[in-house]
């Protein structure tokens, strides 16, 4: 094996390739025992996190919920984007709830706050509710996001309890790492 030893490479400037490097079909760069570095807007990383676990309460205070997820960034100023889904059930009631996440860890902070869920038709209702955001990691310790809902007085399940055909996905969360 040959081992060549650069600081830079850099393709030719002319031509039909002018300013590549081109890797071959069926040649593949092997970095697994070194690291790449994204460039700025790349993803860096991902995870995912699901569950089929409900919590409920009919209180006026903010409530933590079953529905977290968790990232440890590799980098402190990257953003981290959540995009999650919970099918939440409310109880017929004239008052707003609220949903927000608040960070535990690297961002210690409450990262966004929905205040606008309401229903007051007759009986329950259930629906399934996305929820987006981002913001700066902070540092590059794991930080937890957990959902809270606070149900403004009336009954309410985040996520829903219904078991009918045994779902394994109540709820998702899923955190991506983006390279500032």
């Amino acid at each position: 094996m040959s081992t060549l030893h650069v600081e830079n490479l850099k393709g030719l400037s002319s031509g039909g390739n002018a300013n590549k490097i081109i890797v071959p079909s069926g040649q593949t760069i092997d970095a697994s025992a070194g690291t790449l570095t994204p460039g700025v807007g790349q993803v860096v990383q991902e995870t995912f996190t699901k569950g089929n676990t409900s919590g409920t309460s009919s209180g006026s205070a903010w409530v933590n919920s079953v529905v977290v997820g968790s990232i440890t960034p590799k980098f402190s100023n990257s953003i981290i984007r959540l995009f999650a889904t919970a099918a939440v059930w409310r109880s017929s009631g004239a008052a707003y709830f609220g949903v927000r996440i608040v960070c535990s860890g690297g961002n210690t902070n409450t990262v966004a706050t929905w205040g606008d869920g309401y229903y007051t038709g007759g009986g329950g209702i259930t629906w399934d509710t996305p929820y987006q955001c981002e913001f700066v990691g902070g540092s590059t310790n794991a930080i937890t996001c957990t959902f809270q809902f606070n149900p403004a007085g009336h009954g309410m399940w985040f996520p829903n309890d219904g078991s009918t055909h045994s779902p394994d996905h109540k709820w998702t969360v899923k955190l991506t790492e983006i390279k500032q």
